[in-house]
């Protein structure tokens, strides 16, 4: 099976510094980005798609849904999303603003998602976890698997309090599984350690130290993570050379022992 973890950045096509200034990048339509990211995508052809930073409803996206967009494009029948903004956080006055209210996080897959949970960390503007459960063929069989998208804070310090409060969403969270996401770990994977200890779970790379994922036009810092139970066999792992975003997607081939 082959999954893909991409922060898409709402689809305003960010591939220079210069363009995080471009005010006038919330008042375009992104229909032609989000085209040209899901024709990339079509040619590597995910089972399981995380999109981080998707848009599920502005009026820059028609009022429709983004995740609903992809999935149509990529054949995938499947996918939750969720409005990353806490109710109980200050950051949800933003839902009130047609250009950037809707501003999600989704999973997206060919296998039926059968539950969905949706957390929020206790601190920090990005508090959205997904967990979507799946049934995947195992030989003659089925096994559920598990599915985690998240993204962290930019702030080091709510981010060391979000990795403490994902590790115990995780831990209780039997059978194979995939926490997958961007996690702005700026400082390296010695920010990671504690949720590996935790959960168990390994960098999909084995914490390969020239993994580049972010700014994708000069990438210095691998930020995106794919983490895994001991079950999942990793079979392949690439980083993709997609510059439609302010990162790179990555992507893992796997098979579940």
């Amino acid at each position: 099976m082959r999954l893909i973890t991409y922060n898409v950045e709402y689809c305003d096509g960010i591939n220079r510094g210069w363009k995080y200034l471009d005010v006038f990048k919330y008042f375009k339509l992104v229909k032609k980005t989000l085209m040209q990211i899901t024709e990339e995508l079509s040619k590597v052809n995910p089972d399981i798609l995380g999109l981080i930073e998707i848009d599920s409803g502005s009026v820059r996206f028609g009022r429709k849904s983004g995740s609903e967009m992809f999935a149509q494009k990529l054949g995938m029948n499947y996918w939750a999303e969720k409005v990353k903004y806490s109710r109980r956080s200050v950051y949800r006055v933003l839902n009130f603003f047609p250009i950037v209210r809707k501003q999600s996080n989704a999973i997206l897959s060919k296998y039926k998602i059968y539950s969905t949970k949706y957390y929020f960390f206790s601190k920090g503007m990005k508090r959205l976890v997904i967990q979507s459960a799946i049934m995947v063929p195992l030989g003659e069989e089925s096994v559920e698997l598990n599915l985690f998208a998240v993204h962290l804070s930019l702030r080091r310090k709510t981010r060391e309090k979000q990795l403490q409060e994902l590790g115990d969403i995780v831990s209780v969270c039997n059978g194979p599984k995939i926490v997958f996401g961007d996690f702005n770990n700026f400082k390296g994977f010695e920010e990671l350690q504690e949720l590996i200890q935790k959960t168990g779970l390994r960098d999909a790379s084995d914490n390969d130290p020239f993994i580049r994922t972010y700014p994708s036009w000069k990438p210095k810092k691998h930020i995106d993570h794919i983490l895994v139970s001991p079950e999942i066999k990793i079979k392949n792992y690439e980083v993709l050379d997609i510059r439609l975003s302010d990162h790179l997607p990555v992507m893992i081939d796997f098979e579940i022992s």
